[in-house]
């Protein structure tokens, strides 16, 4: 449950205080729930349910205060770039991609592939049909892969330009004016 809401709030704090009301409204509607339903899904739609409503209560806050409370948070909820591991930008690349990705096919995807929810379990979370989770999941795939070739494509290709006048402002006799204008 951390993990799915540490996702969707890009808040570790925030994360935590979200779980610890999913767990209080969990206890709260226990007598609703269906002795012959499964536990698992019914617990992520109420997770699913607060992680909505506190995008809407950060949206209000935001169009109130402005972005800068926002953008604090995230910035100290993304990875950082002088993390020890050699795969840094690779988990920022796959987060990029993943946030790009509209939100309902996202919730599917993530249930799904990161969490191992089958359709039917993401189903009853998401509260709709199996089918449209399926249709979600495969919408949700094809936006991650096209989003995710951008990306690398991208950075690759930044990383070429980088590398490219760094050797030209090296091999360049002095005096002589270099710009990557130069190169092309």
């Amino acid at each position: 449950m951390l993990a799915v809401l540490e996702k969707h709030v890009a808040d570790h704090h925030a994360a935590h205080d979200l779980a610890q009301e999913a767990w209080i409204r969990v206890f709260g509607a226990l007598r609703a729930f269906r002795a012959e339903a499964t536990f698992r899904p019914w617990l992520f739609a109420i997770v699913l349910n607060l992680v909505r409503d506190d995008h809407r209560r950060r949206a209000r806050a935001t169009s109130q205060f402005g972005t800068l409370d926002a953008e604090a948070g995230l910035e100290a909820a993304a990875p950082r770039r002088d993390d020890p591991s050699h795969r840094a930008a690779d988990r920022d690349a796959l987060d990029a991609a993943l946030a790009s990705v509209p939100e309902p096919f996202r919730t599917a995807l993530q249930l799904v592939d990161a969490f191992g929810f089958s359709y039917d379990e993401a189903a009853q979370s998401l509260e709709c049909s199996q089918g449209t989770v399926r249709s979600r999941v495969h919408r949700g795939r094809l936006a991650f892969r096209d989003s995710y070739q951008r990306l690398v494509t991208a950075e690759s290709a930044a990383n070429t330009r980088t590398s490219l006048a760094y050797v030209a402002r090296s091999s360049a006799p002095r005096g002589q004016a270099n710009s990557t204008e130069e190169l092309a």
